[in-house]
């Protein structure tokens, strides 16, 4: 690894030792003119493996792996923002305990669960509560099918949220705003239009903003029948492939089409609305606006919305 790789592109360049291990990573930025931003090294000492990786402020954090019978016994780490150490135990050569601690954060135990057809459940108990982190789908388990029940749930809850919302004056719009890893975790926030139009008014995308929104309220989702599933197994599917995000993509597509519904109940039972009232899920960091929108909304109001210049 002696010699420079180009200046003008992004290079990642990984060196083996003897046995074909990795143990040099270095990686340079063609944006940077070739500069090595990012470096680390792995040492294989025995039944004991420590990693350190560097940046151009200097270490980044410093990692100690124990191995017992080729089995990690344990994970120490240092680095700049704390440390931490994990322990781990086996059962029939499977891991069944794992015992946390972390600057920062109250000491747990993880609890893993297995049969003959491999792991059923995970359990986390930290301060004497306890909280299932994983649980094997039942027998016939459909996602699909299991997320029309969240939305239809939904249908219920949502409204019941709106319902609560502190607005001064018929509503322009009501958005359910979430994280773009997690859809199924959102609120409801919504503006009038004297608000809307307000905020219009500095940037157009700022109407559409839920965090620049006064009225906002939580659903309580536990009654949206089998969504701490759905949950996990969308949070799956995104772990096989973070940049296809396929576990995201079906919580916006879900929230689309519940808003999709919402937009063509009567709410003058709910609370007073303005003539071009909308409901509409976004992310926080309005990515998704533009697609959720058309989603959600026929050709003719989007047009309607643009005519106001408020797309």
């Amino acid at each position: 690894m002696d010699t420079r790789p180009p200046v003008d592109r992004d290079v990642l360049r990984i060196g083996f030792d003897g046995e074909g291990r990795a143990v040099v990573i270095e990686e340079y930025s063609g944006f940077l003119h070739g500069r090595l931003y990012y470096e680390a090294f792995v040492r294989h000492d025995g039944d004991v493996v420590e990693a350190a990786r560097f940046d151009t402020d200097g270490p980044i954090y410093l990692h100690e792996y124990r191995f017992v019978d080729g089995l990690m016994r344990s994970a120490d780490t240092v680095a700049r923002r704390g440390s931490g150490r994990e322990s781990y135990a086996y059962t029939n050569g499977r891991i069944s305990r794992v015992e946390i601690e972390h600057d920062g954060r109250a000491p747990s135990v993880l609890t893993a669960e297995h049969d003959d057809r491999g792991l059923v459940r995970v359990v986390e108990v930290m301060s004497r509560r306890s909280e299932v982190r994983y649980e094997r789908p039942p027998a016939g388990f459909d996602l699909e099918a299991a997320c029309r029940t969240i939305e239809d749930a939904l249908l219920t809850l949502i409204p019941d949220a709106v319902a609560r919302l502190a607005v001064d004056g018929p509503a322009a719009c009501v958005a359910l705003s979430y994280y773009r890893s997690d859809a199924l975790s959102f609120e409801v926030h919504g503006a009038t239009e004297d608000e809307r139009a307000a905020l219009a008014a500095i940037d157009a995308q700022a109407a559409w903003s839920p965090a620049d929104f006064e009225a906002s309220t939580d659903v309580d989702l536990d009654d949206a029948g089998p969504v701490r599933l759905v949950r996990q197994e969308l949070a799956l599917l995104d772990a096989d492939n973070l940049d296809a995000a396929a576990g995201s993509e079906v919580g916006r597509r879900l929230l689309c089409t519940v808003a999709a519904r919402l937009n063509l109940r009567d709410w003058s039972d709910t609370l007073p609305v303005a003539d071009d009232f909308v409901v509409y899920p976004v992310d926080l960091e309005l990515v998704d606006l533009e697609r959720n929108l058309a989603d959600c909304l026929p050709p003719d109001r989007l047009a309607r919305l643009r005519e106001r210049g408020l797309l």
